[in-house]
């Protein structure tokens, strides 16, 4: 790959284009549990409610936004769970001519005559919780009128530096707002907007979006975080819009959503209908894998507004209608809603009261596309408990049929199969589930794998950084509570392990001989109790965060208890016990995840960045056939297998030609695309396996040291897979995937 950013951009109101480098997330965020959340106790489920942008736009009023509030309670959405109630921009009089005693905005009275206070207070006194509207800076009229900073002795031209060039503001456009300048006066810049955070506490504001944030925003928007921290108030804090990936932790430290696209809406007529249509919602399938990592308690990946409620005035087919609802839902999105609330459709009120979708959007388990390069679509992730949330989506415009394969979801056999929208059981699925679905339509299900099922993951040897023995199973046992130990590598499967995801960042950890799972012994808390292995019983003390380290390899806690697998003593030697101990950073506390994959078995090489499955041109079986990528077609092109040369070296051979992946030449050029060829022997037919995270690899050539890469990270059928140096691409990431 020359360059590995795809560039994905959204057109936001009236005009931001921000580019988003979808391969160059941090290697932490990927495959791993989400970045440290903004720490204000909020949004530890996604947000649920009502906005005015999508349906009032320019003319939110006290009278409007009440009856809104209204029709929130009176529908029975608030019962649901939707039940904030959002002001968004419009709400103020020009912060170019019109502030305040202390340089803020001030309230519109001819929309809002008795004050945002006294709209606070009705909202709460509905039931709801109340939302209010800002973009970054302080206003020119501020800085023109030097006006004082409440509570202290500093004035606005303390905390302004830049007077040619302004913020984003929607409302009133360039030249209203002048950039905050956070190193001139520090504590007064932080005055200004603590007094800004206490007046929206005085209002009641238990939500605050701020507009028009960019990566030069930054500074706002930690200072903001405290100043709302400092409040008194708990305040969720959303960020708008199209905001670049790329400083993905930085928004989850300071802030509890953002969005991560232009608006939904299509502005495609004079008047707030239709609100939108399919091409600005079917945008998000391409936009949000990138930022699934991100989501979790806290903080979540914001997709703009549910437009569901208005019937045909929706912009959207009843099919889309729950396609919108469904790809929110599986993401962990917030729900809230675009739509005028006081003319709700009775069909849509059923999709939005559908209390079965909205218990997959709020635990907040985001799912992931098995394969971005076809149309239809499978998305899936764990739930904690066994189960999956599966979705099915149809992205073309006419009936098709789409699949989804256990053995992509996580697991092998069978598996019961709920319908969520239509709140129906299905019945037994065997390998798969297959459904015929309308233009731009969707299945939600939980897939509950039978007893008999398997995990399809990828085994590892975990090898400990202090002795270099494996995590091992004392006397190879198969029963209940054996103890867990370190032992010299043998191959066999009791070292062997099995990660499973479970959701927010978790694992367990199976025994590849025993089927059982490494445990913390049931209702042990002590530092120095041995580990066991025991069935799953979907125990937090069967469930384990792998957190790198930075050397390779990774600390291993059990969420149950916070303690991290250990050697018993510190000692490095054969049969010693593996117990819980407190968090440190003893190298005995260290773990490297080393591939095994299963000798002969085939496996699907799955790009971590585009879903795409490793094939060969035109199912040749000749040598010098071009390497691609291509979407999942079920040929044996796209099947490969291993044979261990040593040392962790393997040849990786196609299950159709039998003819190995190959660097033709053999030569050095990076981006040289990899070609099949028959076994001569050569080290550019040998690769080695390399953790790069959890469930995922990459393939280091022996011959020149480059990397199994996805040209320019394409979405496309027919990408090159070729050489190329190691950048820490999401490209240069695979996936080892059984068939089904």
């Amino acid at each position: 790959m020359r360059i590995i950013p795809t560039l994905l951009s959204r057109t936001a109101r009236p005009l931001l284009a921000l580019s988003l480098a979808v391969a160059a997330l941090p290697a932490a965020l990927l495959s791993a549990a989400p970045a440290h959340a903004q720490p204000n106790g909020v949004a530890t489920t996604p947000p649920m409610g009502w906005s005015s942008w999508s349906f009032l736009r320019k003319d939110p009023t006290e009278q409007n936004i009440e009856a809104q509030g209204q029709a929130l309670a009176t529908s029975g959405l608030v019962a649901h769970g939707y039940d904030y109630l959002n002001i968004d921009d419009f709400w103020y009089l020009n912060p170019a001519t019109t502030v305040d005693a202390y340089g803020r905005w001030v309230t519109d009275p001819s929309r809002f005559p008795h004050g945002m206070g006294a709209v606070g207070s009705y909202v709460h006194g509905l039931g709801e919780k109340f939302g209010m509207y800002l973009t970054p800076g302080i206003p020119v009229a501020a800085y023109n009128q030097n006006t004082p900073i409440q509570g202290t002795s500093f004035h606005a031209r303390d905390i302004v530096s830049n007077t040619l060039s302004t913020e984003t503001n929607y409302n009133f456009g360039a030249g209203s707002m002048y950039y905050i300048d956070y190193a001139k006066n520090p504590a007064a810049a932080q005055a200004y907007l603590d007094s800004w955070a206490d007046q929206l506490a005085s209002y009641g504001v238990d939500y605050l979006k701020i507009d028009g944030v960019g990566d030069w925003d930054v500074p706002d928007i930690q200072h903001w975080s405290q100043a709302l921290n400092r409040s008194g108030r708990p305040v969720h804090l959303e960020l708008s819009n199209s905001l670049d990936v790329n400083n993905g932790a930085t928004w989850r430290s300071y802030a509890n959503g953002w969005r991560i696209d232009g608006d939904v809406e299509c502005y495609c007529s004079g008047s707030s209908y239709p609100l939108t249509n399919w091409n600005n919602v079917s945008a998000r399938f391409g936009d949000v894998p990138q930022w699934t990592d991100l989501a979790g308690p806290g903080g979540w990946n914001d997709l703009d507004s549910i437009e569901v409620g208005n019937g045909a005035d929706d912009g959207l087919t009843v099919d889309e209608r729950q396609s919108q609802l469904t790809l929110w839902a599986i993401s962990g999105a917030p729900l809230l809603l675009g739509t005028d609330l006081t003319h709700l459709d009775g069909g849509d009120l059923g999709l939005l009261g559908n209390d079965e979708v909205i218990a997959v959007d709020q635990p907040g388990h985001p799912a992931r596309p098995v394969d971005r390069l076809t149309q239809q679509q499978v998305w899936s992730a764990p739930n904690g408990d066994g189960s999956y949330t599966v979705a099915l989506f149809n992205l073309t415009g006419s009936a098709a049929p789409v699949t989804a394969r256990w053995s992509d979801v996580g697991f092998s056999g069978s598996a019961s199969v709920r319908d969520l929208w239509n709140h129906s059981e299905l019945g037994a699925a065997n390998g798969s589930f297959s459904a015929t679905i309308a233009a731009h339509g969707t299945r939600l299900l939980r897939v509950t794998p039978a007893a008999a099922a398997h995990p399809t993951a990828l085994p590892y040897n975990l090898v400990n950084v202090a002795s270099g023995l494996d995590l091992d199973v004392a006397g190879a046992a198969t029963t209940e509570g054996a103890g867990i130990v370190q032992q010299p590598a043998n191959g066999a499967g009791d070292q062997q392990w099995q990660l499973v995801p479970t959701g927010d960042g978790y694992y367990r950890i199976d025994n590849l001989k025993s089927g059982l799972l490494l445990r913390a012994p049931a209702g042990a808390t002590g530092a120095g109790t041995q580990l066991v292995q025991a069935h799953d019983d979907n125990s937090s003390a069967a469930q384990w965060k792998l957190t790198p380290t930075g050397n390779g390899s990774y600390t291993v806690t059990a969420r149950s208890v916070g303690q991290m697998a250990d050697l018993a003593g510190g000692s490095t030697a054969a049969g010693t016990p593996v117990v819980q101990a407190g968090a440190g950073s003893a190298a005995t506390q260290q773990w490297r995840l080393v591939p095994v994959p299963t000798p002969g078995a085939p496996y699907k090489l799955v790009n971590a960045l585009s879903g795409g499955r490793m094939d060969v041109d035109h199912d040749s079986t000749a040598d010098s056939a071009h390497v691609l990528q291509w979407h999942d077609n079920g040929q044996a092109d796209q099947l490969w297998t291993f044979a261990g040369q040593g040392n962790g070296v393997y040849t990786i051979a196609n299950a159709n030609s039998g003819k190995l992946l190959n660097i033709p030449g053999p030569t050095t050029w990076q981006a040289t695309q990899l070609i099949q060829y028959h076994d001569d022997g050569n080290s550019n037919s040998r690769w080695q396996l390399v953790d790069a995270g959890p469930n995922q690899v990459q393939f280091r050539s022996v011959y020149d040291g480059q990397l199994i890469d996805l040209d320019h990270g394409s979405l496309s059928d027919g990408a090159a897979v070729l050489q190329f140096p190691a950048n820490g691409g999401t490209n240069q990431r695979w996936s080892l995937v059984p068939p089904s």
